[in-house]
């Protein structure tokens, strides 16, 4: 018996281009609010910039969940792979 590791490499393959993804919509979003913020005078416009401070905070927690599950998954593939060790070499030695 072997335990089937195919799925965690597929998403460990695909790891930094989910993370660069994620990354470019938070630049894109810094952006957009600098964008608005220069342009944009009165009293709105600062309610407005500490609303979207809040939703930066959010989108940074969110990068760092992300990168958290992404370092997780890594982490229990390396452990499944080394169980799947132990269990060939136990079966093996069974049979001898």
């Amino acid at each position: 018996m072997t335990l089937d590791t195919r799925e965690f490499d597929k998403f460990i393959e695909i790891k930094p281009k989910l993370i660069s993804k994620y990354e470019a919509l938070s630049e894109k979003y810094d952006e957009i609010i600098s964008t608005l913020l220069n342009s944009w005078k009165g009293e709105g416009a600062e309610a407005f910039k500490e609303d979207a401070r809040k939703v930066k905070s959010n989108i940074v927690g969110i990068q760092d969940i992300l990168q958290t599950m992404c370092n997780t998954l890594v982490d229990s593939r390396d452990i499944f792979g080394e169980c799947d060790t132990s269990l060939g070499e136990a079966n093996r030695n069974a049979m001898s």
